[in-house]
């Protein structure tokens, strides 16, 4: 069984998030760290079977017999590997009706200046990052659904979503993300360290998920690209491909059950046809470069659960 991963980005999250929770309730914690820290919650909830004299009951072959406690798609300790991976970033889901209060915009942009989030210039207001050791710092990217329909409090320029009138230098910006699509649906919540986290439904990580991928492996398959860039790119598109069965495996029962309510509000949509076309390229059959690049992450049945999964939402 995996020991808990060091998380040196614990200590400027949980300031962060508590402040900026308390203007915006229905933020959403997305991206790598929300992850990360699903995992984390999961493993932390794993319980040892043992005997009465209190120690634990081990196999013929050394492993210690375990329970989940919290019912999951995959039982994480049938998980290849545990180790939740760690990430370098925040990724936070905000309402537009925050992007377009200039009292809540003034607020938050109190709480990033207190905890030490300065604007990244070259994409000012919707990406800051903090200095947290030397040569270290975290970015905080803040993303924002597509508005449905013309607003007079928003505008969208070259996507982002922005305050109508302009706030100037004050506030933050929403980096557009269609994908985004249906989050505020049925997020989910989980108490971490006495933290209460709260995810976006495992849909709408999924549909972000591929999308990632894909663009990633795009870029890799471009031959004007550098062999460096190509790689790199290439490395992404499998941790975004390994991340979309992260979010299928850590899938709980209770959000198990409210998918069917996402996937009628989103079908139809050009987002989530581009998902059914990704999903069918990548991972239909055991051919699909997103299924060459992790079956061997997991055992052949749990891939199976996985990839039937998805076939079912995105057939």
């Amino acid at each position: 069984m995996s020991d808990e991963v060091q998380d040196e980005l614990w200590p400027h999250f949980v300031p962060l998030w508590t402040d900026l929770r308390k203007i915006a309730p229905g933020l959403l914690l997305a991206g790598g760290y929300g992850l990360f820290l699903k995992q984390q919650w999961l493993i932390s909830q794993l319980r040892f079977l043992g005997t009465p004299d209190g120690h634990s009951i081990v196999t013929p072959t050394g492993d210690k017999l375990v329970v989940d406690e919290i019912r999951t798609l995959v039982a994480i300790h049938r998980w290849k590997d545990q180790t939740p991976r760690v990430t370098k970033d925040f990724d936070f889901l905000i309402s537009l009706n925050l992007i377009a209060s200039p009292e809540e915009q003034r607020r938050l942009h109190e709480v990033l200046d207190k905890h030490g989030f300065k604007v990244v210039p070259e994409n000012a207001r919707w990406q800051f990052s903090k200095v947290i050791g030397e040569g270290r710092q975290v970015v905080l990217d803040f993303h924002a659904p597509s508005p449905e329909q013309k607003r007079d409090d928003l505008r969208i320029q070259a996507r982002r979503v922005k305050p109508q009138p302009s706030l100037g230098q004050m506030g933050v910006h929403g980096r557009e993300n269609p994908e985004a699509t249906g989050s505020e649906l049925h997020p989910f919540s989980f108490k971490f360290k006495e933290l209460e986290i709260v995810l976006p439904n495992p849909v709408t990580l999924t549909v972000m998920k591929l999308t990632a991928m894909r663009d990633r492996w795009s870029v890799s398959q471009d031959a004007s690209k550098s062999a460096e860039v190509r790689e790199l790119e290439s490395r992404q598109a499998r941790k975004h491909a390994e991340d979309v069965c992260r979010v299928i495996a850590m899938m709980t029962l209770e959000e198990s059950e409210t998918t069917g309510v996402v996937l009628d509000t989103v079908r139809g949509s050009p987002v989530y046809a581009a998902a059914m076309t990704t999903y069918s390229e990548f991972f239909k059959t055991e051919e699909g470069w997103g299924s060459q690049a992790v079956a061997e992450r997991w055992q052949a049945e749990d891939f199976q659960i996985i990839q039937n999964t998805l076939a079912t939402w995105f057939k």
